[in-house]
């Protein structure tokens, strides 16, 4: 009996079909991570313009409308704060590529009221409520916010964000934690 050394041509076919699965599944895996880590960039750049818009609203200075200035009293629909509703083109690599997204809000006023008649507030309600106040408050008790940012993915597909939040009339100068903070909260870190 002769043994010879050396592969066939079979052994040789099957490893390399072995090879080639191998190679062409780590390659699909590698082109489905960068899609992904694209569409996790997109949306976390979106959820950054929503928290902005937000946290823009929030800060006021004045409760009653003064030109030129940021008020409680002009938070409305797609109105206050300084970033502007619309469109905003976002730059997302160093090769300057442009992505544009578009921020818009809804804004719902709230007041505080009795609506059992003891004299002691108890519900929230909004304007068209059966209890909704004839005799209004300078301000609003509250204001609830809803942000949406939307854009186009990688696909070409419209996508959104949703950011929901309440606003109280306090201006942040005479917030509790303005005004009340510790001398360890002044500290430096």
């Amino acid at each position: 009996m002769c043994k010879e050394n050396g592969f066939s041509l079979i052994e040789v076919s099957v490893a390399s079909l072995i090879i080639m699965l191998g190679v062409t599944g780590y390659v699909t895996l590698q082109s489905e991570y960068v899609v992904t880590d694209t569409k996790l960039n997109l949306r976390g750049v979106a959820l950054n313009l929503a928290q902005e818009k937000l946290t823009d609203l929030a800060y006021f200075q004045r409760l009653r409308y003064v030109e030129g200035v940021s008020s409680f009293q002009t938070i409305a629909n797609n109105l206050g704060g300084t970033i502007p509703a619309g469109e905003s083109k976002v730059v997302l690599s160093t090769q300057e590529h442009l992505q544009t997204y578009t921020t818009q809000w809804e804004v719902e006023n709230l007041y505080y009221v009795d609506t059992n008649f003891d004299g002691v507030a108890d519900t929230w309600v909004k304007p068209g409520s059966p209890f909704f106040p004839v005799e209004l408050p300078r301000n609003a008790h509250l204001k609830n916010v809803h942000v949406m940012v939307t854009w186009l993915d990688t696909n070409g597909d419209t996508k959104q964000i949703d950011m929901f939040g309440s606003i109280a009339p306090i201006e942040q100068s005479q917030s509790f934690q303005t005004k009340y903070r510790s001398s360890s909260a002044l500290a430096e870190p």
